[in-house]
């Protein structure tokens, strides 16, 4: 019951579990995310764009930080897997956004026997709504960096060897920078 202050209703994201005000933005069956979250990844799209020569180089990594943390189980098993691939490959191999996206097309034309992953119960402390919140580009930089090393850190060992090894196996080493 409203006490005469202006409260707003909010929502919890499924996925990232942050506590955002309800907006009517539509909701996805892609992604494990409260409408309020899609909306915010949303407008952190269009604060990179703002800002592409600086975050551009993050683009993948932006959408694979925000695909790790936001896993529908039931969801088609290819959409983890390339999550886990982009954050592997970026932070643990030094690619870029060409290499991880050309990893993604040779991956889906060369294999199709996907494992299955249980996203953990917790997906790391950072969320897109924090990314967006952190200041200026250079603070949002930092963050989105950040944001992606919680998430890939957050799955368990078991899963990101799974994903090392699979990414290993099919894609060619010129794609990984180090």
């Amino acid at each position: 019951m409203n006490s005469g202050d202006d409260t707003h209703e909010s929502s919890r994201c499924p996925g990232c579990r942050v506590e955002l005000p309800v907006t009517q933005w539509p909701d996805t069956p892609r992604y494990n995310a409260s409408p309020a979250c899609l909306k915010v990844a949303g407008d952190l799209l269009g604060f990179e764009v703002e800002h592409q020569v600086r975050l551009g180089y993050l683009h993948q990594l932006r959408i694979d930080a925000y695909g790790g943390q936001h896993v529908r189980v039931g969801a088609p098993r290819i959409g983890p897997v390339f999550a886990l691939n982009g954050l592997y490959m970026f932070l643990e191999r030094g690619s870029g956004n060409l290499d991880v996206r050309t990893a993604h097309g040779i991956m889906a034309n060369s294999f199709d026997d996907w494992p299955e992953l249980t996203p953990p119960a917790s997906v790391g402390r950072l969320t897109a709504s924090d990314v967006l919140a952190a200041g200026g580009p250079e603070q949002v930089e930092k963050a989105i960096l950040t944001w992606a090393d919680e998430v890939w850190q957050s799955w368990p060992e078991t899963d990101r060897a799974v994903i090392r090894k699979l990414t290993i196996d099919l894609v060619p080493e010129r794609y990984f920078r180090h």
